[in-house]
């Protein structure tokens, strides 16, 4: 779904770990986006750039203080994204659904578990990469 979603964007995979972080928290400044990707101030620019480019994110000012710049997904991308995604949202939701709620427990703590033992490996690994 990632390989696809990226290729209908026209994105490398640099711009389209961006766009994931944009689109998770709907708005990110410069800085804090470098670090979510652990790229420089002037290789993030470089993405920034090129996502305002093609139309998947706008720089906007920052609330409160006018010094700031935040990084926002554009509307169009945000709609783009939600149409591709919510189909396959739906027919999940529709999967759980069809279990009773103690199965629905037992299938959380599973994954609750699978995760958090990815997320345990992945820190041994590499320590700035181990996000849930």
């Amino acid at each position: 779904m990632e390989f696809i979603m990226r290729r209908e964007m026209e994105l490398n995979d640099t711009d389209f770990q961006a766009m994931q972080h944009l689109l998770r928290q709907r708005s990110i400044s410069p800085g804090e986006l470098a670090q979510a990707l652990h790229l420089t101030a002037a290789a993030t620019t470089t993405v920034i750039d090129r996502l305002v480019a093609k139309g998947h994110a706008c720089r906007t000012p920052h609330p409160t203080d006018r010094r700031r710049t935040l990084i926002t997904p554009s509307a169009e991308s945000v709609r783009k994204t939600m149409e591709k995604i919510m189909p396959m949202i739906m027919d999940v939701d529709d999967k759980v659904r069809s279990y009773d709620d103690d199965d629905q427990r037992v299938i959380v703590d599973f994954l609750g578990g699978i995760v958090a033992a990815m997320t345990k490996r992945a820190a041994e690994l590499d320590p700035g990469e181990a996000r849930p």
